[in-house]
């Protein structure tokens, strides 16, 4: 891989990553106003285990790039 294209890779995640991490507490928060907090922490424990198939589901593009 390119070294300017991985910059610009890693660049992008983190910025998602920033963004995300400083919008999500206030979206959850007005979440947690509108239904209450069961609903709010619901969504965040969905959130989280959709997330986790799709760390599975990288595991042979991984192993691919980095035989």
């Amino acid at each position: 891989m390119d070294s300017d294209r991985r910059a610009r890779s890693y660049a992008v995640f983190y910025t998602l990553g920033i963004g995300a991490s400083a919008l999500s507490p206030s979206i959850y928060g007005v979440v947690s106003d509108w239904g209450g907090v069961p609903l709010a922490l619901t969504i965040v424990g969905t959130v989280v285990f959709v997330t986790l198939p799709l760390t599975l589901a990288l595991r042979r593009p991984l192993a691919a790039a980095t035989a």
